[in-house]
């Protein structure tokens, strides 16, 4: 059960040999004492059932409490209970019937509608699809769990737990909560210092493993500004001044590429949330989903292109909700600045078309030129008069060899040993042998590359025109590396003139350079 991904998820790679490994000696540990608190064992009161086996399907309990107990009736007082239920009648038959699918007790003093609506809460609520708990209970309580939910429902595997996730302890700036260091948070304190949703912020950017999560105050610090940043320019974009004077109709290119970068990381904060990969999620959903939000009004501030009001509309919303799950007060808050009716919890998750892997690879072409330019410049000597941006669609011949070699070798993804055949395909093709390491570098990133953008790494020739890409943001970059005016230089196609030689082997497919003079 546990090892099939189909029937249980222990979200952590580590979490699950955990479960293996305490599997395999759990025999070993003693199933009653003679000391401590807990049940007696029903035929010999000598001895108590192990605590930690005894409790491990209350969660079970848990589906029916509210019928039995109701509110307030901690000791199960028969005038508390809704339906006037004395636990004296819950014998053994009741509880097979309700949990076991077991034949209605022929003495039963509790009504059948109220044992079928038991039943129907049961099996409404089962199986236990996520326990969250902690990572020292995998070798008792958690495993326990396990075996008590399979000797109990021993015909029913499908209603064994599905999930557990685990985490380890939490540490406050890196350190161990101590009193005497100052730095011990009670959650209410925490709360009242920085707000209920930075302080979720916090939470979930603390981590996500088995490993300790870092609670990090100049995190949650850093929460509190870039909420109500955010909160101000979005009620700022929405108002009549700035939303009428924005672009509809036709879109560009730079419209495009949010959009994409929006239904890539709708996904992508989708699947941390999903896994439980929380701060993930949360890279994905707030910090990249800014990120490209700022990539597109910085361009269209340098192009003196106003942003596109159904292009900001879609992402505010997006945002909204990727980031509800985490800071819902503040979701809350800006979905009614939308006009939005209902609840942003309640709010289905943003649909989306597939990612475009070429604009992803277009945008990233973009980003990493401009990134590439910033660091030129600023190394650039003083004196120059002129710049020029080199770019190349062919790879020298050495390179084709070992993009040609590696797409015999890719079948999805690329064998475990690649680097190894690598090194022996290297070793036999290339006669220059000063040439083999830089030859294993190139591989090395394609091959990594390949992991995000998949085959298209492999291709001889970019799927994208950089020129044309570079031109049509040519007054972005001229703003973001201050120049009055830059031009492009195609080598191998004609106008390459009197580029250096130094550059025109240094620049490759996807990797332009900056030609000063």
């Amino acid at each position: 059960h546990v090892l099939e991904s189909g029937n249980f998820d222990a979200y952590d790679a580590t979490a699950l040999a955990r479960y293996e490994y305490v599997i395999g000696w759990l025999k070993e540990w003693a199933c009653t004492r003679q000391f401590g608190l807990g049940t007696y064992l029903p035929w010999d009161t000598a001895w108590v059932i192990e605590s930690l086996s005894d409790s491990t399907i209350y969660m079970a309990y848990y589906t029916i409490s509210h019928i039995l107990q109701g509110s307030n009736n901690l000791n199960g007082d028969k005038e508390k209970s809704p339906d006037k239920i004395d636990p004296a009648d819950l014998t053994k038959g009741v509880f097979d019937y309700i949990y076991r699918k077991g034949e209605l007790p022929a003495d039963c003093k509790i009504p059948k509608e109220t044992l079928d609506k038991m039943k129907n809460e049961f099996r409404y609520w089962y199986p236990m699809k996520l326990r969250v708990s902690a990572k020292d209970l995998i070798p008792n309580h958690l495993t326990m769990a396990l075996y008590n939910h399979a000797a109990i429902w021993e015909d029913e595997p499908e209603i064994w737990p599905k999930g557990y996730y685990c985490n380890g302890h939490v540490l406050v700036d890196a350190e161990k909560m101590s009193k005497s260091k100052g730095n011990f948070l009670m959650m209410k304190e925490t709360c009242d210092r920085y707000g209920t949703d930075p302080t979720r912020f916090a939470c979930a950017d603390a981590g996500d493993s088995l490993d300790d999560a870092n609670f990090s105050r100049e995190t949650a610090d850093a929460a509190v500004l870039s909420l109500v940043n955010e909160e101000a320019w979005i009620a700022e974009t929405l108002g009549a001044a700035s939303i009428d004077g924005m672009r509809t109709g036709d879109m560009n290119v730079m419209d495009k590429i949010l959009l994409n970068e929006i239904n890539r990381l709708v996904v992508a904060a989708g699947t941390g949330f999903a896994t439980m990969q929380i701060k993930e999620a949360l890279k994905s959903g707030w910090f990249e989903t800014l990120n490209a939000r700022n990539e597109y009004r910085a361009w269209c501030v340098a192009s003196g292109i106003p942003m596109h009001k159904d292009v900001i509309k879609r992402w505010i919303e997006s945002l909204v909700i990727l980031i509800c799950p985490v800071c819902p007060h503040w979701s809350e808050k800006i979905w009614k600045t939308l006009g939005k009716e209902g609840l942003a919890v309640k709010a289905p998750w943003p649909v989306t078309d597939p990612e475009d892997k070429i604009m992803s690879r277009q945008a990233k072409f973009l980003r990493d030129s401009l990134k590439n330019f910033r660091a030129q410049a600023g190394k650039a000597k003083k004196g120059w008069t002129k710049v020029s941006i080199v770019v190349t669609d062919n790879y020298p011949e050495w390179k084709v060899d070992i993009l040609k070699w590696l797409q015999t070798q890719y079948t999805g993804e690329f064998p475990k040993t690649i680097m190894k055949e690598l090194k022996g395909w290297t070793g036999a093709n290339i006669k220059d042998k000063k040439m083999i390491k830089f030859a294993m570098q190139f591989a090395s990133f394609v091959i990594n590359e390949a992991k995000d953008v998949g085959p298209a790494a492999l291709d001889v020739q970019l799927p994208f025109d950089q020129k044309d890409i570079l031109s049509e943001n040519v007054s972005y970059i001229k703003s973001q590396i201050n120049v009055p005016d830059i031009d492009i230089v195609k080598v191998g196609a004609g106008d390459s003139g009197d580029v250096p030689d130094r550059l025109v082997e240094n620049v490759t497919p996807g990797k332009p350079t900056l030609w000063f003079r």
